[in-house]
């Protein structure tokens, strides 16, 4: 659910239907079969609207990325559902190194490939696995979580880094599910488990009433440490937005936004943060904007006045999410409101600290 709005495709009788902008926007051509898979017919219609780069643009983005060793995150909506992007797959991991490359898919994706055509390319696979699916309240259909689990068991017999990322939501931080959650993987053969926060962007904007408050967080937290010192794998990390928790204060900002981390469009828009979308995957403000990674190199963008200032004040916020310091905080300018300490996470730790309730 934190994730961009993907396009809904289907075909009714002779017609792909395809539907965008939170399912509010409907549009119908004639099916051609010759054009591959639904999912293949539909992304060249959006290509040739200009709303997605093509294979060639998305080339582009690969030179232009130039003598900077990235780690690319090749994620989606499912990525590996239309056929150009394992083309696109190969040859980032031709032009990057196997390692530098993780794929981000779920089960469904990830079922139209043999685990051997895809592990030469991948240094890690990444996948939700935020419960079982069927504890109440679930944020996700009944078979999401089994079949990425399913998929990721596969991958790590096959000797891929498997990381399972688990948002924290009221419906899966109770002991009982997270014991689940963290047993399954477990036996999957999983290395790590990625705590993340709830994001209120992209799809998560429905989703703020699930958001634990900052004792669900520890609590969850403290539970699934447990459970690592008993069992041994997997590992638990935290995600950048809530390593504060820990007393993070000293040292390296944990919030790695504009700095080491970024988002990136299908337009090869050129994010701050790969969390900056709204909730129809556009850019939520362009306060988070540096460039368009298609058109410029990725050097020639980080050199620019926009992107060395966001840079530059980078540690005035330290600790807190710079998404969540935007969303929350009241600066008139838009830009500053990013490096406000206005994270609810840790502003409400201060406020506590300071009348003696905590």
């Amino acid at each position: 659910m934190c994730c961009v709005d993907a396009v809904h495709v289907s075909v009714v009788r002779d017609r792909l239907v395809m539907r965008s902008d939170g399912l509010r926007t409907e549009s119908r051509v004639v099916r051609d079969p010759q054009a591959g898979s639904p999912y293949d017919q539909a992304l060249r219609v959006r290509q040739e609207q200009g709303m997605e780069l093509d294979l060639e643009g998305k080339r582009r983005v690969l030179r232009h990325l130039g003598d900077h060793r990235v780690k690319l995150d090749i994620s989606g909506g499912d990525p590996l559902s239309v056929k150009e992007n394992y083309v696109l797959l190969r040859e980032a991991s031709e032009l990057l190194g196997r390692d530098q490359i993780t794929l981000t898919a779920t089960g469904a994706g990830l079922a139209t490939y043999a685990v051997s055509e895809i592990v030469p390319y991948v240094g890690e696979l990444n996948f939700t696995y935020d419960g079982t699916s069927l504890q109440k309240g679930s944020l996700r259909p009944a078979t999401y979580a089994k079949g990425n689990l399913r998929k990721a068991r596969q991958f790590a017999d096959a000797g891929v880094r498997v990381r399972g990322e688990c948002p924290l939501t009221v419906h899966n931080s109770q002991p009982q599910v997270l014991r689940r959650i963290y047993q399954d993987l477990h036996d999957a053969g999983v290395e790590t488990l990625l705590v993340m926060r709830l994001f209120p962007v992209g799809r998560g904007v429905s989703t703020s009433a699930a958001t634990p408050n900052p004792g669900g967080y520890r609590a969850a937290i403290d539970t699934l440490r447990q459970l690592e010192r008993a069992n041994g794998s997997p590992k638990v990390k935290l995600q950048c937005a809530l390593k504060h928790l820990d007393g993070f204060s000293a040292g390296e900002n944990p919030c790695d936004a504009i700095t080491q981390s970024f988002g990136l469009t299908p337009q090869g828009i050129l994010l701050g943060s790969p969390w900056a979308v709204d909730a129809v995957g556009r850019p939520m403000d362009d306060a988070w904007v540096l460039g368009n990674l298609a058109d410029q190199p990725l050097s020639t963008i980080l050199l620019s006045h926009k992107a060395a200032n966001l840079r530059r004040r980078a540690d005035e916020n330290h600790g807190h999410c710079k998404i969540f310091s935007w969303l929350n905080g009241r600066s008139r300018s838009s830009v500053d409101r990013i490096f406000e300490k206005s994270d609810p996470l840790y502003r409400t730790q201060a406020q506590f600290r300071a009348d003696g309730t905590a």
